[in-house]
């Protein structure tokens, strides 16, 4: 048999042969917390990567890659974000917030009060998240600007 026909010959047992695809990259999600504020309190935008880091206002933060898990496992679970139903509750007018989470071009209703379990457990996650970077709703800073009186003037930042 020349080299031609043991070529035509592996042919079959080379077709039988298992592939080994390349092994997709990761995708890398990110979902973003938003509290809007109020007339009094500061809000605050936090963007969370499925990767494990966290940014706010333009700072790299760390995130515990368990809690990082457990929040996109369940903003999985409670997709299409849009859909889950709202619980209200008594705010204040002057320090009520709203707070929202972005995923995949859903926005959520506000979750300040919670909602069915789906949006309890979303809840939970934006404030064990808040609670571990240290996040909170204080109060705006009194600043006096220069020429006034001695009347302090809110600092919108």
């Amino acid at each position: 048999m020349g080299a031609a026909g043991l070529i035509l010959a592996a042919l079959p047992a080379l077709a039988k042969a298992p592939h080994k695809a390349k092994p997709k990259a990761a995708t890398v999600e990110t979902a973003v917390i938003e509290n809007t504020g109020s007339t009094n309190t500061k809000g605050y935008h936090i963007t969370i990567s499925s990767t494990g880091g966290a940014t706010m206002d333009g700072k790299a933060l760390g995130l515990p890659m368990a809690m990082n898990t457990q929040l996109f496992h369940d903003l999985a679970a409670a997709m299409p974000l849009s859909s889950l139903p709202a619980r209200h509750g008594m705010r204040s007018a002057s320090f009520g917030t709203r707070t929202f989470i972005t995923y995949k071009g859903q926005q959520s209703p506000d979750l300040t009060f919670g909602g069915d379990a789906r949006a309890s457990a979303l809840k939970a996650d934006i404030d064990a998240i808040t609670r571990e970077l240290g996040v909170s709703n204080s109060p705006r800073r009194p600043v006096v600007q220069p020429g006034t009186p001695s009347g302090p003037v809110l600092d919108r930042n």
